[in-house]
């Protein structure tokens, strides 16, 4: 899937005024992001495309993954060869 921002994948924006609008559309143009932006007055904002743009630019890191469970019955991830119940699983 293309990248959100990207020309394969605007982001989408709806808002209710013209000034609004422009803000969105030059915020956009200064992270180099490709927008789409419909001014509908009668219509709810959805700027969602925008605070997920907004978020992954910000320089935070993935939230860290939980590292995969080992069961009883896989092999010991020491290189033992072993199963895990008879290897380091063992007090």
């Amino acid at each position: 899937m293309a990248k959100l921002g990207s020309d394969k994948r605007p982001a989408v924006v709806r808002v209710r005024t013209m000034p609004k609008g422009e803000k969105i559309v030059a915020l956009c143009e200064k992270h180099h992001w490709k927008v789409i932006a419909g001014i509908e007055p009668d219509q709810p904002e959805d700027l969602s495309d925008i605070d997920l743009l907004l978020r992954g630019s910000a320089g935070e890191p993935p939230a860290p993954r939980a590292a995969p469970r080992i069961g009883r019955n896989d092999y010991c991830p020491c290189g033992s060869g072993k199963k895990f119940k008879n290897c380091c699983a063992t007090p």
